[in-house]
C-alpha cells in the first residue's frame, strides 16, 4: 500500500484529515465496537477516504477496512 505519514497536520480529526496517509490516533471515543475494530489510542491507521456529502470515513486497520460515520469520525482525533 502507497502512503505516506502526513507530518504537516497536527491533531485534527480523521474525518477532515487528509486521505491516502497514515495517522495515528491520540484520542477516540471509548465506544466497544471502535475498540474491538482496532481504533485506540496509538494505533496506527491509514486513512482510504471521505465519502461526499457527509459520508463515512473509508480506514485500513491492520488487515481490516472499515468504515466510521461522520459523527464518530468528528470525534477521533489523530496526529500525523
Amino acid at each position: 500500500m502507497e502512503g505516506k505519514s502526513n507530518f504537516k497536520e497536527k491533531n485534527q480529526n480523521i474525518y477532515n484529515a487528509q486521505d491516502n496517509f497514515y495517522y495515528v490516533i491520540e484520542n477516540a471515543p471509548g465506544l466497544g465496537i471502535l475498540k474491538s475494530l482496532g481504533i485506540v489510542e496509538n494505533a496506527k491507521i491509514f486513512k482510504l477516504m471521505t465519502h461526499r456529502l457527509g459520508g463515512p470515513v473509508l480506514l485500513k486497520v491492520e488487515s481490516s477496512e472499515i468504515a466510521i460515520g461522520k459523527d464518530i469520525a468528528e470525534q477521533i482525533v489523530v496526529r500525523g
